[in-house]
């Protein structure tokens, strides 16, 4: 008899962020005509700069295995395309990605 493989499950930290130098945190250029969204941190005015991914089955992976950008973008390096993931995101109010 065999059981079906669980869903793996990816929770995402973002274990350190700054304010973005470009917009100082505003989230926009400071032009109080026009404000636009800020280019480097597209409007959140903040930068994350490092990432934990922690994985239901092999626990906290390392550092090799994954990649990620300012805007807290993750990429998963090597991982099988056809596996079933459920990604789980910092709840509200965490998140650096969201204005």
């Amino acid at each position: 008899m065999s059981y079906p493989n669980p869903k793996k499950t990816l929770t995402i930290r973002y274990t350190s962020t700054k304010e973005c130098p470009n917009c100082e945190g505003r989230g926009d250029n400071g032009a109080a005509w026009r404000p636009l969204a800020c280019k480097r941190c597209r409007g959140r005015g903040d930068l994350v700069l490092d990432v934990e991914i922690e994985d239901s089955v092999e626990g906290l992976l390392p550092r090799s295995a994954y990649d990620f950008n300012t805007l807290g973008e993750v990429y998963l390096l090597d991982f099988d395309e056809d596996e079933e993931i459920e990604i789980i995101r910092p709840a509200s109010g965490v998140d650096p990605r969201e204005p």
